[in-house]
Protein backbone atom coordinates (compact mmCIF):
# COMPACT_ATOMS: atom_id res chain seq x y z
CA UNK A 1 0.00 0.00 0.00
CA UNK A 2 1.29 3.78 -0.79
CA UNK A 3 2.29 5.89 2.00
CA UNK A 4 1.52 9.05 0.12
CA UNK A 5 -1.07 10.10 3.14
CA UNK A 6 -1.34 9.15 6.82
CA UNK A 7 -3.76 7.01 8.41
CA UNK A 8 -5.56 10.24 9.81
CA UNK A 9 -5.44 11.95 5.85
CA UNK A 10 -6.92 8.60 4.69
CA UNK A 11 -9.67 8.78 7.91
CA UNK A 12 -10.76 12.58 6.96
CA UNK A 13 -10.78 11.95 3.49
CA UNK A 14 -14.43 11.39 2.43
CA UNK A 15 -13.12 9.78 -1.69
CA UNK A 16 -10.98 7.67 0.61
CA UNK A 17 -14.06 6.42 2.22
CA UNK A 18 -16.13 6.00 -0.52
CA UNK A 19 -13.22 3.95 -2.82
CA UNK A 20 -12.85 1.13 -0.49
CA UNK A 21 -9.70 -0.81 0.51
CA UNK A 22 -7.11 0.43 -1.70
CA UNK A 23 -4.77 -2.25 -3.50
CA UNK A 24 -0.93 -1.94 -3.48
CA UNK A 25 0.36 0.70 -5.50
CA UNK A 26 3.30 0.11 -8.05
CA UNK A 27 3.93 3.91 -8.24
CA UNK A 28 4.33 6.32 -5.39
CA UNK A 29 3.45 9.50 -5.44
CA UNK A 30 6.17 12.02 -4.06
CA UNK A 31 4.50 14.98 -4.14
CA UNK A 32 1.61 13.94 -2.29
CA UNK A 33 4.04 12.31 0.15
CA UNK A 34 5.61 15.60 0.54
CA UNK A 35 2.00 17.37 0.87
CA UNK A 36 1.56 14.66 3.88
CA UNK A 37 4.34 15.28 5.30
CA UNK A 38 3.77 19.13 5.60
CA UNK A 39 0.47 18.71 7.15
CA UNK A 40 1.78 16.45 9.34
CA UNK A 41 4.57 18.96 11.05
CA UNK A 42 1.76 21.56 10.85
CA UNK A 43 -0.43 19.43 13.43
CA UNK A 44 3.19 18.70 15.03
CA UNK A 45 4.19 22.12 15.58
CA UNK A 46 1.12 23.35 16.63
CA UNK A 47 0.70 21.29 19.08
CA UNK A 48 1.86 21.58 22.58
CA UNK A 49 3.68 19.26 24.96
CA UNK A 50 0.81 18.06 27.80
CA UNK A 51 -1.94 18.21 25.82
CA UNK A 52 -2.40 14.23 24.98
CA UNK A 53 -2.37 11.73 27.63
CA UNK A 54 -1.20 8.96 25.25
CA UNK A 55 1.86 10.76 24.33
CA UNK A 56 2.48 14.06 26.88
CA UNK A 57 5.93 14.50 24.87
CA UNK A 58 4.33 15.13 21.72
CA UNK A 59 4.45 18.41 20.20
CA UNK A 60 6.63 21.74 21.26
CA UNK A 61 7.00 22.55 24.44
CA UNK A 62 4.86 25.61 25.14
CA UNK A 63 6.11 29.50 23.93
CA UNK A 64 6.41 30.82 27.16
CA UNK A 65 8.72 27.74 28.55
CA UNK A 66 11.12 28.57 25.50
CA UNK A 67 11.32 32.07 25.82
CA UNK A 68 10.90 32.79 29.47
CA UNK A 69 13.69 34.83 30.32
CA UNK A 70 16.14 33.42 28.01
CA UNK A 71 18.32 35.15 25.91
CA UNK A 72 19.29 32.34 23.12
CA UNK A 73 15.43 31.55 22.91
CA UNK A 74 15.63 31.57 18.38
CA UNK A 75 18.22 28.35 19.38
CA UNK A 76 16.61 26.81 21.90
CA UNK A 77 13.49 26.97 19.46
CA UNK A 78 14.92 25.76 16.56
CA UNK A 79 16.47 22.94 19.05
CA UNK A 80 13.21 22.38 20.23
CA UNK A 81 11.90 22.17 16.70
CA UNK A 82 14.27 19.18 15.42
CA UNK A 83 14.26 16.94 18.02
CA UNK A 84 10.32 17.18 18.23
CA UNK A 85 10.41 16.47 13.75
CA UNK A 86 13.55 13.86 14.40
CA UNK A 87 10.51 11.97 17.19
CA UNK A 88 7.71 12.33 15.52
CA UNK A 89 7.91 12.61 11.51
CA UNK A 90 9.24 9.36 10.87
CA UNK A 91 9.91 9.66 7.20
CA UNK A 92 12.03 12.45 7.72
CA UNK A 93 16.18 11.83 8.52
CA UNK A 94 19.21 14.56 9.24
CA UNK A 95 16.75 17.39 10.46
CA UNK A 96 18.53 20.41 10.78
CA UNK A 97 16.69 23.87 11.06
CA UNK A 98 17.99 27.05 10.67
CA UNK A 99 16.41 30.72 11.10
CA UNK A 100 15.57 32.61 7.85
CA UNK A 101 14.42 35.16 8.60
CA UNK A 102 13.98 37.34 12.20
CA UNK A 103 10.93 39.70 11.71
CA UNK A 104 11.88 43.62 12.27
CA UNK A 105 8.68 44.20 13.68
CA UNK A 106 9.14 40.77 15.89
CA UNK A 107 5.72 39.35 14.68
CA UNK A 108 7.10 35.98 13.34
CA UNK A 109 10.26 34.17 12.92
CA UNK A 110 11.02 32.17 9.81
CA UNK A 111 12.70 28.87 9.87
CA UNK A 112 14.03 26.69 7.31
CA UNK A 113 13.30 22.72 8.12
CA UNK A 114 15.85 20.93 5.76
CA UNK A 115 15.71 16.84 5.90
CA UNK A 116 16.07 13.73 3.95
CA UNK A 117 12.72 12.21 2.86
CA UNK A 118 12.69 8.10 3.09
CA UNK A 119 10.75 6.68 0.57
CA UNK A 120 10.62 3.74 -1.29
CA UNK A 121 12.25 5.44 -4.62
CA UNK A 122 15.46 6.28 -2.24
CA UNK A 123 15.92 8.91 0.16
CA UNK A 124 14.94 13.02 -1.54
CA UNK A 125 16.24 15.81 0.14
CA UNK A 126 13.36 18.13 1.41
CA UNK A 127 12.56 21.59 2.97
CA UNK A 128 9.85 23.12 4.50
CA UNK A 129 9.32 26.30 5.81
CA UNK A 130 8.11 27.22 9.07
CA UNK A 131 6.85 30.93 10.00
CA UNK A 132 6.15 31.57 14.09
CA UNK A 133 3.49 33.93 14.34
CA UNK A 134 3.65 35.94 17.39
CA UNK A 135 0.55 33.98 18.83
CA UNK A 136 3.02 31.04 18.61
CA UNK A 137 0.88 29.58 15.64
CA UNK A 138 3.44 27.75 12.94
CA UNK A 139 2.36 27.99 9.29
CA UNK A 140 4.68 25.36 7.66
CA UNK A 141 5.01 26.00 3.38
CA UNK A 142 6.95 23.85 0.96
Amino acid sequence: MGREKTLLDRLSDPAERTRGVRGDTTAENLEAIMESVRLNLGRLLNSRQGISEAQPDYGLPAMTDITAGVENYVQRLQDAIRATVEKYEPRLRRVSVTLQQEASTAQSLVFRVDAVLLARTGEHRVWYETAVRATGQFDVEG
